[in-house]
């Protein structure tokens, strides 16, 4: 094979042009040329010209070949357009593959560098130019990717899905459109109004499906802007307010959470350095949780309480879930956990008669403890204050544990959770009849009998159980897009994948990146 078909099949692009040298400059590869071809064709009003005007050399920076940057010098020819009416007098010629208008990249280099631009952006697509022998800024990155075309089409998606996403967590939200039948973003919204989303409805026509969650702002906007589309209301977020229903169910029966003594498989004895906390922090806990079960079992919310009584969310989180307050009075046990290794000794030497937590403390750190004297006080406490721990029931399951149970599929508890659930359920007929509720609603969610729905709602609503019977009351609002929801195949998972997808292009871009560039990068990125 001769050296210039080499050259023609390691660059392809540059079949049009005609290969006069082949320079090494030492830091790179220099490919001397010129166009090959006899005429070109104006590029306004598409005439060909073979009248030359002159002619002009330009430097084209190609992709690397074996490591090392390639750039092209190619002398190219300046044509008279002789058409009368054209505007323009001459053109410079265009190699097809190797050159475009104003560009100082060749075709394939800039698309590398937009490829790299969509998926890495700036400094971390700037970095990979490196490696790649193609040097180049991130602001140049940046530009590239806002020159590319990022225009939502004239027509809305057939199925459309609709979400919102965190510009600026907590304040400022944004919305993400999907088409659910391609998987492909459509646009991306400023904000997650109603108006806004009304308005992009009705420049865009076309939707007859819309998957959305429980937000009401989009609802509206569909039944505003396009009143003869389907709304579907998400089975996720549908769940996801059931469970919510049935945590506030298991924290109003939370004393049933105890199993009483005769139902325990085993005594367990309290842990040496466990004791409860005293004074006047213990004093606090105590107020703050009786204050925030008083509003919490109520139906008031974590946000209300918190501000209420200015007390963190998750603080008043914690608080609500807690069965009983002796679980928020049990002090850290790391220091006491590093007294394990010389747990056997201490009790040896106490059942010895050796009582004295100085003289303790010193033999055990001659067999290398690390620990303070006062670790070995608070270890040695329990025991002074009875001869033996004294038995006690086994813990209660947390609120969010029983909410667990109740809410998975049986098949995924263990036996011992279901043994569990089975003995609670017993003790408690309200919590047995909000296990029924799950298990028919989650019957019909997963086997799409959406047609059952009114006799869900009209049992549910006669329970004694506010949580329960406000879900089932909430359902009728938005019936016949919860209908949809439990009938037609289509979901919000798509959106809620993109909206995923979202947060890392968000976190690739350090929380710097605008509005417009993330929505470039949402839109454009594979």
């Amino acid at each position: 094979m001769r050296c210039d078909q080499v050259l023609v099949k390691l660059f392809p692009r540059l079949s049009g042009v005609v290969i006069e040298d082949v320079v090494d400059v030492g830091t790179g590869v220099e490919i001397v040329a010129h166009a090959s071809g006899g005429s070109a064709v104006c590029p306004d009003c598409g005439t060909g010209s073979a009248r030359v005007h002159d002619r002009y050399e330009r430097r084209i920076a190609d992709a690397a070949v074996g490591g090392r940057p390639v750039a092209i010098r190619l002398t190219v020819r300046r044509f008279r357009c002789d058409m009368a009416p054209c505007g323009r007098r001459s053109f410079a010629e265009q190699v097809d593959g190797l050159t475009f208008r104003y560009g100082r990249r060749s075709v394939l280099q800039r698309a590398m560098l937009e490829a790299i631009a969509r998926f890495l952006a700036g400094r971390a697509g700037a970095r990979l130019t490196r490696m790649l022998c193609v040097s180049v800024s991130p602001n140049t990155l940046l530009n590239l990717l806002r020159s590319l075309p990022a225009e939502a089409p004239e027509k809305s998606p057939r199925v459309l899905g609709v979400d919102d996403f965190a510009l600026k967590r907590g304040h400022v939200y944004g919305t993400v459109l999907i088409d659910i039948e391609t998987g492909r973003p459509v646009d991306v919204l400023p904000d997650r109004t109603a108006e806004t989303f009304a308005t992009w409805l009705e420049q865009h026509p076309g939707a007859e499906i819309v998957c959305r969650d429980r937000a009401s702002a989009y609802a509206e906007a569909v039944r505003t802007a396009a009143p003869d589309a389907q709304q579907i209301a998400d089975r996720f977020h549908l769940w996801k307010n059931l469970c919510e229903a049935v945590e506030k169910c298991v924290v109003a029966h939370r004393s049933c959470l105890l199993a009483p003594a005769e139902e325990d498989d085993q005594v367990v004895e309290s842990p040496a350095g466990s004791p409860l906390l005293e004074g006047k922090r213990a004093a606090n806990i105590r107020r703050n949780h009786a204050a925030v079960h008083e509003m919490y079992d109520k139906g008031v919310t974590i946000q209300v309480i918190s501000a209420k009584l200015r007390m963190d969310r998750k603080t008043v989180r914690k608080y609500a879930h807690a069965v009983t307050v002796d679980e928020l009075l049990v002090p850290p046990q790391q220091s006491l956990r590093m007294l394990q290794p010389w747990a056997e000794y201490l009790n040896m030497r106490w059942s010895e008669g050796c009582t004295d937590s100085g003289r303790l403390f010193r033999e055990i750190q001659q067999r290398g403890y690390k620990g303070s004297s006062r670790s070995v006080r608070r270890w040695l406490q329990p025991l002074r204050d009875q001869a033996a721990p004294a038995p006690k029931r086994s813990e209660a399951p947390t609120v969010r544990q029983v909410t667990g149970w109740l809410t998975r599929h049986p098949d995924t508890l263990t036996s011992g959770q279901q043994l569990h659930l089975k003995r609670i359920l017993n003790r408690c007929p309200e919590l047995a009849t909000v296990h029924e509720r799950v298990r028919d609603f989650a019957k019909m969610m997963k086997n799409l009998e959406g047609h059952r729905l009114p006799a869900w709602i009209e049992t549910t609503e006669t329970v004694a159980l506010a949580p329960l019977k406000n879900f089932a009351s909430n359902l009728r609002k938005d019936f016949d897009a919860v209908t949809a929801g439990l009938t037609l195949p289509y979901s919000s998972g798509m959106v809620e994948g993109h909206v995923n997808r979202v947060k890392f292009l968000k976190r690739q871009g350090f929380g710097r990146a605008n509005f417009d560039l993330l929505r470039r990068r949402i839109l454009l990125t594979p």
